[in-house]
């Protein structure tokens, strides 16, 4: 193996434990799904042991298995790293990369819209320099170490997500993180079942400073919820802050935006006054809001932020973060076509508000005449989840607050969201069902030629079953 990230000796060094022998490692994985050849194996104990998948992992090429005892047909002449817990030796493994990594550490947080910025400055940040970021939403207290641990010694730039889904889980992921650079993108209702209200979301949020280097910087937006009480408690900790938003006292400004042709042009002010102009590569004012925080990181790492955003032309919306695909299909054996408008990752009253204004200002192209003609607009929407003993409330409430004019058809899926299905106009009731599955089957028949479907819920709905449906109507464009 030409190059490698860990070795017997440095892994030993990091958690205290022993080899059975020497060994190099080229990634680290806990997951035998997804273990590429030349990984270390960390048998994570949960839910199910990962001791019970040491042997699978060897079969798939892992280079060594971290473990806290010898699994059964395992032979001590196997590379195994002996730790007396693996949870602890894989913190261990994140704080002694983190040590030996000199580049600059970025952590993002936020109600919504971490893991689009993330996506969104990881794309920007290729084009200067060496990259290291969180897999998809590696950010509690096992992604955060797992992003670390897997960081190369020589990036230049290190992007780390951090959540919480409860009291006290920030601090300890900033003090292992120590970024050098934070931003909280948002603060606004979600995981109240763990929070009495936004206020104590905000206290929470700020924790990313916790860890922040001395002559860092924590970027917040300026139009959230809570901002006064975020302020507040960013103060405490001495910090700099910079803030963005559409807000006037922001220190750089989100003046305009306009959806042209399914992107969003904005306009924005700096801190030096000049105004500015950039493009994203989807539809949503929020997608502008949330690359203006990603221009205030560029300015805060001396990057020029004309040459900097010209890499937003090669980002687009992740799987389950509002990607879009275009399916050509057969209905009743004519040629047709429609557009999924992927949100099945996750869901709270500001995310759902944010998506269905994209649906709502989504436009699509008639292949034939090459013109923009109406369609239906169609949200089939299930569950925002974790919005504690409010939560009937909090969904019936939310119609009140979308704008539906441009919305043809909402389907609704949950008890949850049966309060908002009965608050909808009768004019943009579809059909209601308790669960997922009482959909499944039925939603291919939902669909005609040129529609325009927007699936969002919490993750934990299952909405993605309907997605495979839909996709597996046709092919993809």
């Amino acid at each position: 193996m030409s190059h490698f990230l860990w070795n017997s000796s440095d892994a030993v060094e990091a958690t205290g434990g022993q080899n059975t022998c020497d060994w190099v490692a080229s990634g680290v994985s806990i997951d035998t799904r997804t273990l590429n050849k030349g990984d270390i194996f960390v048998a994570m104990i949960d839910s199910r042991d990962g001791h019970d998948f040491v042997v699978q992992a060897f079969k798939k090429g892992a280079s060594a298995a971290l473990v806290s005892y010898v699994p059964k047909n395992i032979c001590l002449s196997k590379p195994l790293l002996i730790v007396d817990d693996v949870k602890l030796a894989l913190r261990s493994l994140a704080l002694f990369a983190r040590k030996r990594c000199k580049g600059t550490v970025i952590a993002i947080t936020g109600s919504v819209g971490k893991t689009s910025s993330k996506d969104m400055l990881a794309t920007i940040l290729s084009n200067f320099g060496k990259i290291s970021k969180a897999e998809k939403s590696f950010n509690n207290h096992i992604g955060v170490p797992l992003t670390l641990a897997r960081t190369p010694p020589d990036s230049d730039f290190i992007i780390v997500e951090i959540g919480m889904s409860d009291k006290k889980e920030i601090a300890p992921l900033s003090k292992l993180v120590r970024p050098n650079i934070a931003l909280i993108t948002d603060v606004s209702e979600a995981h109240l079942a763990s929070f009495k209200n936004v206020d104590e979301i905000a206290k929470e949020k700020s924790d990313i400073c916790t860890g922040l280097s001395k002559d860092g910087y924590c970027i917040v937006s300026r139009d959230s919820e809570k901002y006064s009480t975020l302020s507040r408690h960013l103060k405490a900790f001495g910090v700099r802050t910079i803030s963005f938003g559409t807000n006037r006292y922001s220190t750089y400004k989100l003046t305009k935006t306009v959806i042209k042709n399914n992107k969003t042009c904005a306009t924005a002010t700096l801190q030096n006054g000049m105004e500015f102009f950039f493009k994203v590569n989807t539809t949503g004012a929020h997608h502008a809001k949330n690359a203006l925080g990603i221009i205030c990181i560029l300015e805060a790492l001396e990057i020029d932020v004309t040459q900097g955003i010209f890499g937003l032309s090669n980002w687009f919306p992740a799987s389950g973060r509002g990607l879009v695909t275009n399916i050509q299909c057969n209905m009743n054996y004519v040629a047709r076509s429609f557009t999924i408008i992927d949100e099945t990752y996750n869901a709270n009253p500001a995310s759902l508000t944010a998506a269905v204004n994209v649906l709502a200002n989504f436009s699509a192209e008639n292949n034939d005449t090459k013109r923009y003609c109406r369609v239906r607009r169609i949200a089939i929407l299930g569950d925002m989840l974790e919005l504690g003993y409010n939560a009937n409330k909090k969904h019936a409430e939310l119609v009140d607050k979308l704008k539906l004019e441009n919305i043809d058809i909402i389907h609704c899926i949950g008890p949850h969201m049966k309060f908002f299905y009965e608050k909808l106009p009768y004019s943009k009731k579809g059909k209601w069902a308790k669960a997922v599955r009482d959909f499944e089957g039925i939603v291919t028949g939902l669909v005609k030629d040129r529609d325009i479907i927007m699936l969002k819920a919490s993750n934990g709905v299952g909405l993605n079953c309907l997605l495979k449906e839909l996709l597996a109507m046709g092919a993809s464009s």
